[in-house]
């Protein structure tokens, strides 16, 4: 399965479990087994996704350098 699939795939389930957990809500049910579900999916979502090249310092440095020019 490629990642695009996975992530599809992923993101469908974790819109179906925000629906259901959604309705228990609003019954006044227990959630607490989807909740758990909904986490580890997005765990799993997030080991998935790109991680980005550039750090976030590099780029805030970055950017006030080019902000001092801009000035």
């Amino acid at each position: 399965m490629t990642t695009y699939n996975l992530m599809k795939k992923l993101y469908r389930e974790i819109d179906r479990l925000n629906e259901e957990i959604d309705m228990r809500i609003e019954r006044g049910l227990s959630y607490k087994v989807l909740a758990r579900r909904h986490k580890y999916l997005m765990e799993e979502l997030r080991s998935i996704d790109p991680q980005p090249i550039v750090s976030r310092g590099i780029m805030n440095r970055l950017a006030q350098y080019v902000s001092v020019f801009l000035v």
